[in-house]
């Protein structure tokens, strides 16, 4: 089953009335370029401007993938809108906030996890957290791979643990 933007809307104005929020102002989008990521919420100025599906979501035949990331991203929203001040990614607040909407309060879902899996398996670079071991796969040598191996990755922050060190590894020629 395809979904459309007004499927999208219908369920942000319910889920409008059961938070008391007003998400009337987030723009919403489908992107045909997102092919890892399922769903973002775009964040300008304190406020939630942005809130976009990937295409494959969209027209997925999987109805729980569909709402549970069309939820998961209403729920950054709706943390943004109550507490515009504070970045909370996928903490404590956000969770609480993925309850409410009725969505996983989980950063990954099995989805993710697939794409993941073929991903790695392609992947040329492998990045790794030196603090808590997290490891993300890459396609090419990305702005990050390379400040990494000039030396210069202490800007970057791992998402996990917010350490600053991270190992590049290549996996292919």
């Amino acid at each position: 089953m395809s979904h459309s933007l007004d499927d999208v809307r219908r369920e942000y104005d319910r889920l409008d009335a059961l938070c008391g929020a007003d998400s009337r102002g987030i723009e919403l989008k489908v992107s045909t370029r997102m092919s890892r990521c399922l769903g973002k919420c775009t964040m300008r100025g304190g406020r939630p401007v942005r809130i976009t599906i990937a295409a494959h979501v969209m027209a997925s035949e999987n109805e729980e993938t569909f709402w549970d990331t069309v939820r998961h991203e209403y729920a950054h929203a709706l943390v943004k809108l109550r507490r515009p001040r504070e970045d909370h990614a996928h903490d404590a607040v956000w969770k609480s906030a993925c309850r409410e909407v009725g969505c996983r309060p989980k950063a990954r879902c099995p989805a993710d996890e697939a794409a993941d899996a073929a991903q790695r398996g392609s992947a040329k670079y492998r990045l790794t957290c030196r603090a808590c071991g997290a490891a993300w796969y890459y396609q090419r040598r990305t702005k990050a791979i390379a400040a990494v191996q000039a030396g210069y990755g202490g800007r970057y922050r791992c998402p996990n643990c917010r350490g600053n060190a991270f190992l590049v590894q290549t996996l292919r020629p």
